[in-house]
């Protein structure tokens, strides 16, 4: 269950584990970007573990007695995903308590963190242009309107949703992070900050909703032939849209129609077709995990559940055959 309070998340990317709080400040300071730290009296440990990705990064923090921690304007937005005890976080638009999830809080402004006894959360950090980037992508738009989130309360159905995606994101960075190919690591990447901008409001979000503009079937086959020719590349939104010459909804628009599902889906059937071929022509250090990360795949289970539907027979299967004839 996500935020289970057992569980010590992304255990790997240690930042800061010590019940010194100068080091404590030190760390903080150089790692996470805070400008300001105040411990209560009395005992002091902490344990926060950080992850960064390109544009993501994610971290853990366990405090066992009470903090203050204080961090300047940013180029990046947070959102607070609270495990257990209570804490608050404060801007200049006001103060409040962080729950199962906060809005989103902009680094348009000095945030200040409280936190109580025996604290522990996750923290989600996401850069504002790769945001605005991904976003005008989805929305087709090739102005210079710069995208606007909503610090509001978001829809809890939507979050809820998010929260165990970021939780698992935590456990997937902290089984197989460090056997992750550039490919997969884009891919996982690219899903979240798609989720993120999906599950909260902003001033695309009417212009998301409505119905996107008719395309003809070929929109489909210049964008199945250019993903075919680079799988091992990451989707990038942009990219396929500018291959076909219309906006990114309609070539989603396009594939559902055609009965093709999406890009992404496509694009993991010509990976699940490449990863085949791999497996039936291995060398003496082919796995199959190290043909599913080379291949865009970041969780080895779904893999070889898909590759499975897709090829009547498990990765480990197509592997054992062909290494037996080695």
């Amino acid at each position: 269950m996500p935020g289970s309070k057992d569980v010590i998340y992304l255990d790997k990317y240690e930042a800061v584990r010590s019940r010194d709080s100068e080091l404590a400040r030190d760390r903080l300071f150089s790692v996470y970007g805070a400008d300001g730290f105040d411990k209560r009296s009395g005992s002091f440990g902490i344990r926060a573990n950080y992850a960064r990705l390109t544009a993501v990064g994610l971290g853990f923090c366990s405090y066992e007695a009470p903090v203050s921690l204080s961090f300047p304007e940013a180029n990046f937005v947070r959102q607070f995903f609270s495990i257990q005890g209570r804490a608050s976080f404060a801007t200049s638009r006001g103060s409040s308590l962080i729950g199962a999830w906060t809005p989103i809080v902009s680094g348009n402004s000095r945030l200040r963190l409280e936190f109580g006894e025996d604290y522990r959360q996750l923290v989600l950090r996401i850069d504002t242009p790769a945001l605005e980037r991904t976003m005008k992508a989805l929305a087709g738009d090739a102005s210079d309107r710069r995208l606007e989130l909503s610090e509001s309360d978001p829809n809890a159905s939507s979050m809820s949703f998010l929260r165990r995606q970021v939780f698992h994101l935590a456990e997937e960075l902290e089984t197989f992070a460090d056997q992750y190919s550039p490919l997969a690591r884009a891919e996982l990447e690219r899903d979240l900050i798609v989720r993120f901008l999906l599950g909260h409001e902003h001033n695309f979000s009417d212009l998301l909703r409505r119905e996107p503009r008719s395309a003809g079937r070929s929109v489909v086959a210049r964008i199945e032939a250019f993903i075919e020719a680079n799988w091992s590349r990451p989707i990038d939104l942009d990219e396929i849209a500018g291959v076909a010459n219309v906006g990114v909804r309609t070539v989603f628009r396009e594939f559902a129609r055609a009965g093709k599902g999406s890009p992404a889906q496509f694009a993991k059937r010509v990976r699940l077709q490449r990863a085949a071929e791999f497996l039936r022509s291995p060398v003496e250090t082919t796995t199959v995990t190290g043909v599913a990360f080379r291949c865009g795949f970041h969780n080895v289970g779904r893999f070889a559940a898909d590759y499975l539907r897709l090829h009547g027979e498990l990765p480990s299967e197509t592997l054992k055959r062909a290494s037996s004839t080695l």
